[in-house]
């Protein structure tokens, strides 16, 4: 996508051609699946985004060069170019060649990247472009364009920029993707895009972070209410456009449920039909567990994409550390506990459920991930006090939680990093080609770019493996370096322990470690052996806080 969209030239490559010619051969087999079940692809169209070397051979074009978020800068052809319109024309003449076409192409300019002038002109003469160069390939052409660039950069894009660059494309031949209405939506600002037919989706997720999230009662009632409502325009649909899937499965189907109703959904009543439909039994328990999460974590309007733990962060004092690490949580920790204890309860009758079992690792992950920043504030509060025995006291509690959650994630294989790495070298035709594939998979689960990346951890797991083998090595190290510098008296310098540590995560992509694609222990076992562990100190930390 950050190619397609104008961000990347390319990272972590050069790819070989073996994958290249592999991922054509997956491609054809996908475009084969979706049109025999009648759905509809979306193929890539041409933006302006052009190889450096393009302004080599052709030293008098004019080319805009931008930059994200550190990356290195790409090139975007200017779209009064001539060969604008010729570059669009021959790409999508060849992707047809390849794949055929449904007349579906989708094109984003200006993905999280202000364009060079604000001139409704310019605006309007890019969709232009941009839209001719598809229908000089394909008269049938319809854009398919994310509404994700008026939202990210709102103070640039008013409404008359809006409208510029929407306007210079026919209704009839452009659909545009609200990508975070449940969160922030911008149809309800721009008049439902002044007549372009729009899809409502959900985003929810970023990164395919692990944590327990979302705001289930919008998703629950939005959709409906939109529909009936007459300012909605041209609504034509709803989607889904999370960046990551693998997660907080009910909120997913609990957005679908959406496509067979025009009426909002009885939250109550649904969670006690899916409580049923996923474990297979009428358990009173259970359902007192999901009421209470549809109350606290899945009533989230404070973060986006859901609060991250303490865990994952790079090392830090701070109780919020923010960026890609925000661990603010928008529920009371308290009702995930209780929720947590009623499925525990629920255990000895649906323990044999598959379902069950991955739900009761999440929730007791999701409760021990939020302690997690209890016992590091702990140590924090010892740090500035000089309590060196405390602090090794609480570090050593950090270290074994660390080491329980990464037991505890063991037992289920959507939480193995064992499995994350061996598909990516499964790619390789060679082992030169696998440990390239495997260092990008390490890339972007952690470091996302150099060890340098602006947005490091933005991608991060709580996965088994990962937890033992990456944050809890981070996390030792930086308790090894508080604890010297608290014995001799000295203030810690979280700036330069920063530096070093950008060295050794940067080492850890490129490493080769093995890490098992098996799970070990029973899931029901192990969520409770750590309720009895960790339930009565957990509570207690949460009810010896003062209240607001």
């Amino acid at each position: 996508n950050w190619f397609w969209m104008g961000n990347l030239d390319g990272w972590g490559g050069p790819l070989p051609k073996s994958i290249i010619d592999g991922h054509e051969v997956l491609q054809k087999k996908i475009l084969a699946r979706e049109r025999a079940f009648g759905m509809t692809p979306v193929l890539p169209a041409f933006t302006g985004h052009i190889p450096k070397a393009l302004s080599t051979k052709y030293p008098e074009i004019k080319v805009k060069k931008t930059t994200w978020v550190g990356f290195p800068e790409v090139s975007i052809l200017d779209p009064d170019e001539p060969m604008f319109i010729e570059i669009g024309k021959r790409f999508i003449k060849e992707q047809t060649r390849t794949y055929g076409t449904d007349h579906f192409y989708s094109a984003d300019t200006f993905n999280e990247n202000e364009p060079p002038s604000s001139s409704e002109r310019y605006l309007s003469n890019m969709s232009s472009r941009v839209y001719e160069s598809m229908t000089t390939a394909d008269d049938s052409a319809i854009w398919i364009m994310q509404g994700w660039l008026f939202y990210h950069d709102r103070k640039f894009w008013g409404d008359n920029e809006i409208k510029a660059l929407l306007g210079a494309v026919p209704d009839d031949r452009m659909i545009i993707l609200d990508l975070w209405s449940e969160r922030y939506p911008v149809w309800n600002r721009t008049a439902a895009y002044y007549g372009k037919p729009w899809i409502w989706n959900m985003l929810h997720n970023f990164g395919q972070n692990i944590n327990l999230s979302g705001n289930i009662s919008v998703v629950a009632n939005m959709p409906a209410k939109v529909l009936a409502d007459p300012k909605a325009g041209n609504l034509s649909g709803i989607g889904l456009t999370m960046e990551g899937i693998g997660q907080n499965p009910v909120v997913y189907d609990l957005f679908l449920e959406n496509v067979w109703r025009d009426t909002p959904i009885d939250l109550d009543q649904w969670l006690d039909d899916y409580t049923l439909r996923r474990y297979g039994t009428d358990n009173c328990d259970a359902v007192k567990a999901w009421k209470l999460l549809s109350r606290s974590v899945y009533t989230d309007t404070l973060t986006n994409g859901g609060p991250e733990s303490i865990i994952t962060a790079r090392p830090t004092l701070k109780a919020n550390p923010g960026g890609t690490s925000n661990t603010r949580l928008p529920y009371d920790p308290k009702q995930l506990v209780t929720a947590w204890d009623y499925m525990i309860k629920a255990a000895p009758e649906l323990s044999a459920s598959d379902g069950f079992q991955y739900d009761i690792v999440d929730i007791t992950r999701q409760v021990l991930a939020d302690y997690a920043s209890v016992i590091q504030q702990q140590m924090a509060s010892d740090y500035e006090k000089g309590e060196s025995e405390s602090f090794r006291i609480h570090s050593d509690n950090f270290i074994a939680l660390l080491t329980d959650m990464d037991d505890l994630l063991a037992t289920r294989p959507e939480f193995l990093l064992g499995d994350w790495l061996e598909s990516a070298k499964r790619w390789g035709m060679n082992e030169a080609e696998r440990n390239l594939f495997e260092r990008n998979a390490r890339n972007l689960i952690t470091l996302w770019g150099d060890k340098n990346c602006r947005i490091n951890d933005y991608a991060c797991k709580q996965w088994s493996g990962l937890i033992n083998g990456f944050y809890k090595q981070r996390w030792i190290s930086f308790i090894d370096n508080v604890e010297h510098d608290l014995l001799k008296g000295i203030p810690f310098d979280q700036k330069n322990y920063d530096n070093y540590i950008k060295e050794w995560e940067w080492q850890w992509v490129g490493e080769k470690e093995l890490y098992t694609t098996k799970t070990k222990g029973n899931a029901v076992e192990v969520s409770c052996h750590l309720y009895n562990k960790y339930y009565e100190s957990i509570s207690k930390s949460y009810d010896s806080k003062k209240e607001p």
